[in-house]
């Protein structure tokens, strides 16, 4: 059952994903160096899937504190 393991991962970084989102708007207030903590957070997650070595096994990336 690894695959519906590995499709739970997915779905939990599409969900840490979509609650970004708004990070990326042109007009979301913060600094170019909070900008690039978002980024690489978000990174991370696009990543997950292919970095971790079992469903089990997945370290999340911390959401940036600044991201409410």
């Amino acid at each position: 059952m690894p695959e519906i393991e590995w499709a739970a991962v997915r779905t939990r970084r599409d969900q840490l994903l979509l609650a970004t989102d708004f990070t990326q708007l042109p007009d979301y207030p913060a600094t170019a160096a909070q900008l690039a903590e978002v980024t690489a957070y978000r990174k991370a997650l696009r990543d997950v899937p292919e970095k971790a070595e079992h469903p089990d096994k997945v370290v999340w990336p911390s959401l940036p504190a600044f991201v409410k």
